[in-house]
């Protein structure tokens, strides 16, 4: 049941810094840090990257940043950045909402864009993240805030149908979405989106803990729609050498015809097909616990089909998925990953759930909306 936006004062008490009227702009990008976990600690990084960057954001463009950081004491905070100004304050929060609630979301897109009136709309997520998983099982889906302030990984998670109903909710479609946090970038996560948003700018697997090299990336994040796709060059750019980065850019606007192309050939597989030799950005089972399983969508169909069906239906993922960036490998955390692309020529850089017999995440699975339209169902 989704929940209904509340008044602006039975959720969160606020001050206002600034009361005079702000002018239109024309484009606002909303990161939202969500920090009340283990990364925490890297939060800092992020602020002073944006006060290096700021300089860089274009004539008439703001960034307006939402910070709750469980590595202080300090409760959540409004932030907005721009050439003229620098860094400003906008709104010091008097209680510590559960950031990643529904409600608390809606609240603060609504605040935001009441203050900060604009054309176009950009927003950047900063937190953990698992993909289209559900909350239960294993642990997350995007975000984690514990409702204390403290430091730790269990609490609230936002999955992606509630971000989705939130983007749409504000009657805007917004023109990117970029997952600052660890496998988001899958096409059940992308197709629940598509109506939402025009980008999905992620990755399909981890990332480093430090996150988007925010002070590089000003220029794309407040590109024209055609050049936002850069956000994911320029994030590559900063890691390329150092850890290595898998990421992509996603036209949400293909994902239509990428599942009419992919449907036929799913339909035709065993009810469990072959994983064997398919490009794995994560494991499947550790320590007796099951692990979210996310399968390169590339790798999969060409190990599926003929030479042929690959290569046509390949010509649309590639509209689907135009910009994708990887090295030969990335830095992992998880022993039990083998963090290396295997096959280039064929890695898609958009990975899929690949449902396998007595698997836990099959029933949750049924419930994504590219399970009815892909040919799994």
């Amino acid at each position: 049941m989704w929940l209904a936006l509340l008044p602006l004062l039975t959720l969160v008490a606020c001050r206002d810094k600034h009361d005079e009227p702000e002018p239109r702009w024309q484009r606002v990008v909303v990161v939202c840090l969500w920090g009340e976990n283990s990364l925490s600690n890297c939060l800092q990084r992020d602020l002073n990257e944006m006060r290096q960057g700021c300089q860089a954001i274009p004539e008439g463009c703001k960034l307006v940043v939402y910070l709750d950081n469980s590595r202080t004491n300090d409760l959540p905070h409004l932030l907005s950045y721009d050439a003229r100004k620098g860094q400003q304050t906008v709104l010091d929060y008097r209680s510590d909402p559960v950031s990643t609630d529904s409600a608390a979301m809606q609240q603060l897109l609504a605040t935001v864009m009441k203050r900060f009136p604009a054309d176009h709309y950009g927003l950047v997520i900063g937190s953990h993240g698992s993909g289209w998983v559900p909350v239960e099982p294993p642990r997350r889906t995007i975000g984690v805030d514990n409702g204390r302030n403290t430091y730790s990984n269990v609490g609230t998670e936002m999955e992606i149908p509630t971000l989705a109903h939130i983007l749409r909710r504000t009657g805007r479609r917004w023109d990117y979405v970029v997952f600052d946090a660890c496998f988001m970038q899958t096409v059940e996560v992308a197709y629940e989106l598509r109506d939402a948003v025009g980008w999905c700018i992620a990755s399909p697997a981890e990332i480093p803990a430090e996150g988007a090299p925010y002070n590089r990336l000003m220029g794309s994040l407040f590109a024209e729609e055609d050049e936002q796709w850069r956000i994911a060059e320029d994030y590559f750019e900063a890691y390329r050498d150092e850890g290595g980065l898998v990421i992509s850019a996603v036209r949400t606007d293909r994902l239509a015809e990428l599942a009419l192309a992919t449907r036929p050939l799913i339909a035709r597989l065993p009810q469990y097909p072959p994983t064997d030799g398919i490009q794995r950005y994560y494991g499947t089972e550790y320590d007796g616990q099951w692990l979210p399983e996310f399968f390169d969508m590339g790798s999969a169909i060409h190990r599926w089909c003929s030479e042929a069906d690959y290569l046509a239906w390949r010509s649309v993922l590639r509209e689907a998925v135009p910009h994708r960036f990887a090295t030969a490998a990335w830095t992992t955390s998880y022993d039990f990953v083998d963090a290396r692309i295997a096959d280039p020529d064929v890695v898609g850089t958009l990975s899929m759930f690949i449902p396998t017999e007595n698997g836990p995440l099959n029933t949750p699975f049924r419930q994504c909306q590219w399970y009815d339209v892909s040919g799994w169902k």
